[in-house]
């Protein structure tokens, strides 16, 4: 078999040899650069991936201590406000003064409730009801009986009371 003539040239040999060494020395150049832009990748994913970690445990801390601080402040309530409400005024036709001064008796026997912590208050809710009923408000020499329909126990406690006229 015979050997084509340009492979026995020398100038089409350096060409074909300048091609294959300009093929290999480019192909180490973008190794070598796809290798330094996958370390700066490698790396960068490293130090965000620590400071992910870090940002996790600092929220773990802050959700744990705003947990706590919320559990202290639950337990640390008080009542700042007693509100009493009259449901029935309507049907009654009584005149605003002697709601009012039946509400403000009422306001008054729950006076000592200010400042204490609400889950004492809750605990002895049924005292409360109790305290409420039994008691005989007198207005204009008229006897009143008062109802509670529902209480409310936060930092403003809601009383909401029926007036039953006596006699």
């Amino acid at each position: 078999m015979r050997i084509p003539p340009y492979f026995n040239r020398k100038g089409y040999q350096r060409f074909f040899s300048g091609i294959m060494l300009g093929f290999i020395i480019g192909w180490l150049f973008f190794l070598m650069q796809y290798g330094m832009t996958v370390e700066h990748y490698v790396s960068t994913i490293k130090e965000q991936s620590h400071h992910i970690a870090d940002l996790k445990e600092q929220i773990a801390q802050w959700k744990s201590t705003y947990e706590k601080s919320n559990e202290d402040n639950e337990k640390k309530l008080r009542v700042q406000k007693i509100k009493v409400f009259v449901t029935n005024n309507q049907t009654l036709k009584l005149s605003q003064l002697t709601i009012y001064e039946i509400s403000e008796s009422v306001q008054d026997q729950l006076e000592n409730l200010l400042g204490e912590d609400l889950e004492s208050i809750y605990k002895t809710r049924m005292l409360l009801y109790k305290a409420i009923e039994n008691k005989n408000y007198e207005v204009d020499g008229e006897k009143y009986k008062v109802v509670v329909d529902q209480l409310f126990l936060y930092t403003t406690v809601d009383v909401h009371v029926k007036i039953i006229p006596e006699g």
